[in-house]
């Protein structure tokens, strides 16, 4: 596991050159070949549950965020049954969504958005760490969703765009 201090991995570029923290907080229970392991308990070479079957861990980022830091807190079963208990995420965190959500916010059967865009105050706020605290960026060498706490989250690896 790689660390790093602070803020230096687990960022995607976007279009438009703005950094996108994707990163998992501890304790988060990720999908494996051996069943639900919470994130810091997740080895490099673990077969992790992703949309596109079993994939193996390339890298593990340890990430400190710094006080200041956008979050999103999302309730149990704020997302429809989603997540399986209450957990945090960096606020550019991409999450996949399936439902009546990505219709209406998107016109599209799913979308993968940044998790602060689906904040609604009550079950979903976003918030600013008030203490540094640690998360977890998960590496499967090409871009990934992998299943997390119920949830569908977009790995910390980057798109190839052909120059």
């Amino acid at each position: 596991m790689t660390e790093l201090t602070p803020i230096a991995a687990g960022h995607l570029v976007s279009v438009m050159g703005q950094a996108s923290l994707m990163a998992i907080a501890p304790g988060t229970a990720v999908l494996s070949l051996d069943g639900a392991l919470p994130v810091e308990h997740l080895y490099v070479g673990d077969r992790l549950i992703t949309r596109h079957g079993a994939r193996a861990l390339t890298a593990i980022d340890k990430i400190v965020l710094p006080v200041g830091t956008a979050i999103v807190r999302l309730t149990k079963n704020a997302l429809g049954g989603r997540p399986e208990r209450d957990l945090w995420l960096p606020a550019t965190q991409r999450i996949l969504i399936r439902d009546w959500r990505a219709q209406a916010l998107y016109g599209q059967k799913q979308a993968c958005v940044p998790v602060g865009q689906l904040a609604d105050g009550e079950y979903i706020r976003i918030e600013t760490l008030t203490e540094a605290m640690t998360a977890f960026a998960l590496h499967f060498g090409r871009p990934e969703m992998f299943q997390a706490d119920g949830l569908e989250l977009a790995s910390a690896d980057g798109l190839m765009v052909a120059a």
